[in-house]
């Protein structure tokens, strides 16, 4: 197939940018859109759904997004930075442990890729569950802050069981739309 003046080719365009990559400026601006992103979304969609955590659709899709798309180890932990200081900017107001819980995830996602590497390429529940468990850290911090500093979340009145399941839930969902999304991403590109 050939170019015409002024059209260009999907193959020379995606040449230039890479899917996957080191930290360049470039990435990192993308990964701080992400972050934004995640604050941003939440505070378009703040529908009382009496689900604890179903904002993990989307947190847990850019997360795992920005940790697919730069080789830095710590990719996703900027995405949850990125996303702890836009959210007050945003209006966000989730108490005191509030930059914490959108840090956490990122963490957990990172060190999740630190102990097993390989972790996107070879399963299509592996990457998504690890994104189940770093979402439901943001629960779990909310217990333990309630056992051992008396802090009171409305999203614990029924108890720790329903918030950590529906955090595991909603994390899982977003981690593997992600990463649906990144593949067939990839497989287009490379089919190219």
């Amino acid at each position: 197939m050939s170019v015409t003046a002024g059209e260009s080719s999907q193959r020379k365009l995606f040449g230039v940018i890479d899917l996957v990559g080191p930290l360049t400026l470039g990435r990192a601006l993308f990964l701080v859109t992400l972050g934004v992103g995640i604050a941003a979304l939440e505070q378009a969609f703040r529908w009382p759904l009496q689900m604890p955590g179903h904002h993990g659709l989307e947190a847990m899709a850019l997360l795992v997004l920005g940790r697919l798309s730069c080789t830095n180890p710590w990719s996703a932990t900027l995405v949850g930075a990125s996303a702890a200081v836009a959210a007050p900017i945003m209006g966000a107001e989730h108490g005191v442990l509030m930059p914490l819980f959108y840090v956490l995830p990122g963490l957990v996602l990172d060190l999740g890729y630190r102990f097993w590497p390989r972790l996107a390429s070879h399963s299509l529940l592996l990457l998504p569950l690890l994104g189940a468990i770093a979402f439901a850290s943001k629960p779990i911090t909310r217990v333990l802050a309630n056992q051992l500093l008396g802090m009171q979340f409305g999203s614990l009145r029924a108890g720790p069981v329903y918030p950590i399941l529906t955090h595991l839930m909603f994390g899982f969902l977003g981690a593997l739309a992600a990463l649906l999304v990144w593949r067939v991403t990839r497989k287009r590109l490379q089919g190219n």
